[in-house]
């Protein structure tokens, strides 16, 4: 046989057979869903990495009670709005009026002065109704310059100026619903003193003594030196309705209400209705608001929410 052709040797350790299939052990189902892809099709790599464990992440919906008030506590009055919107289960939990969540909100917005005061907020029965009124109180940044909002938040005090009609709105206006207002004039009246509610755009300071409010079509109002109504700097004739309508007594407590689905307006005192006082309200969002002329008088206003109707 020539050099350089195949040899082949009966002695070769090598023998050419035909390939045997290996017996391997069986692969569990999870090693064969690690090996594909998803669809079946084997992976690049067929390494095997040690699992690390899963936890499971936890429903916030499904919160005990008293983790989510815990939770709550810690969160602004915004935030706890859009947590009412967002579960039927958190706003649940914050419709508890009394709750830690609202008492806790309490202690941290509403000054100390207006919670110890016995008679100011005595109306109010729970935590959250005493915020809500806070978020409505007098707005010290909405007022006359001779005006000024005492520390509880609720009383404003008009400076000793003459010559000088000075009002006042409240931080949140209204445009639906019906809403109530507590409002206590501390002082004496002096020649005017007007108590009623107007747009953002009505004027809340003039030269003199006059009807503010109520003296052009953004403001409605009741002086209660001469129990006159006034819208549209027009006299809306005596009110109460009555021949011999009660005068007004310092430290009495007024209520005004604004029906905004009726678009009417109205006073009670304690039990009384006074009757509707004010027709045809236009559907934009109205602010309560007071006007003074009395060197050092003070008028406290408390948001009541909806009125007891009936």
């Amino acid at each position: 046989m020539p050099d350089g052709s195949p040899r082949i040797s009966g002695s070769s350790p090598h023998k050419l057979s035909t390939p045997v299939r290996m017996r391997t052990k069986k692969k569990s189902p999870r090693q064969e869903e690690d090996e594909c892809d998803g669809e079946g099709n084997p992976c690049e790599s067929l390494t095997y990495s040690p699992r690390s464990p899963s936890f499971r992440a936890a429903n916030a919906t499904r919160l005990p009670h008293h983790a989510l008030v815990n939770v709550f506590s810690y969160l602004s009055m915004s935030d706890l709005r859009s947590c009412m919107l967002t579960c039927r289960q958190w706003n649940n939990v914050l419709s508890l009026e009394d709750s830690v969540v609202w008492s806790s909100l309490v202690q941290r917005n509403v000054p100390e002065s207006a919670l110890a005061d016995p008679y100011l907020l005595s109306e109010l029965t729970s935590s959250k109704k005493k915020l809500r009124s806070f978020c409505f109180a007098w707005n010290p940044n909405d007022a006359s310059r001779n005006n000024y909002v005492r520390t509880n938040g609720y009383t404003v005090h008009r400076q000793p100026v003459a010559q000088s009609t000075d009002g006042i709105r409240g931080k949140r206006g209204i445009s639906s619903g019906v809403h109530a207002f507590d409002i206590v004039w501390e002082g004496p009246l002096g020649t005017v003193a007007v108590v009623g509610f107007a747009t953002k755009h009505a004027a809340l300071h003039c030269i003199g003594y006059v009807a503010l409010l109520g003296s052009d079509d953004q403001s409605w109002g009741w002086n209660l030196v001469d129990n006159v109504l006034m819208h549209n700097a027009q006299s809306l004739g005596v009110y109460p309705s009555t021949n011999n309508p009660p005068k007004y007594e310092m430290g009495e407590r007024l209520r005004l209400v604004i029906d905004c689905d009726q678009h009417v307006a109205y006073f009670e005192r304690g039990h009384e209705f006074f009757g509707v006082a004010f027709r045809h309200l236009p559907p934009v969002r109205l602010f309560p608001a007071v006007c003074a002329v009395y060197g050092n008088t003070e008028v406290s206003m408390v948001y009541v929410g909806s009125p007891a109707m009936g």
